[in-house]
């Protein structure tokens, strides 16, 4: 990403008291000194999509946590659910997370999905120093969010990447 684009990301809107959200996936560990590819995660969920117990809408989520050493994250793409979802009605390897009540910064990733960490990047080295908000101490995750628009197939369309903000 050329440094034009670092210096002018901001974010599209600031989402206010976005209520607690429970997803339901699969989950893995990166650590920072590896690559990072969770195609294989996506894999196994899509056969899944439209038909997982409690499935909210048609999006699809992949959220990061911050490894417990900060050696690296855990990536957990899946679906929203309803918060009745239990994890005994989902496909085996599915297990459910929840996503804290926040105020969310959103960001919009234009161009290919395998180029969001230079997005995700300049959020955090650029936009968050400068903006006056804070990641809350106690959100240890952010989140991308792929809706309706988004094409697998080319990797590219109606990508967020939100990111829990405080004052």
């Amino acid at each position: 990403m050329g440094i034009e684009k670092i210096k002018s990301i901001a974010p599209i809107r600031i989402e206010p008291n976005s209520s607690s959200m429970k997803i339901a996936g699969i989950g893995e560990n990166y650590l920072f000194t590896g690559p990072m590819n969770p195609s294989s995660q996506w894999q196994k969920i899509t056969p899944h999509l439209g038909n997982i117990a409690g499935q909210a809408s048609r999006e699809t989520y992949g959220v990061s946590f911050d490894m417990v050493d900060n050696r690296g994250i855990h990536y957990f793409c899946g679906v929203k659910v309803s918060d009745q979802a239990n994890e005994s009605d989902l496909p085996d390897g599915f297990e459910i997370r929840t996503l804290p009540s926040s105020d969310y910064a959103v960001f919009e990733h234009d161009g290919d999905v395998s180029d969001i960490r230079s997005t995700c990047e300049a959020i955090w080295h650029q936009w968050i120093p400068q903006s006056g908000y804070r990641k809350p101490q106690n959100a240890n995750y952010f989140f991308e969010r792929y809706g309706e628009k988004f094409n697998p197939r080319t990797g590219s369309g109606d990508i967020e990447i939100w990111i829990p903000v405080t004052r």
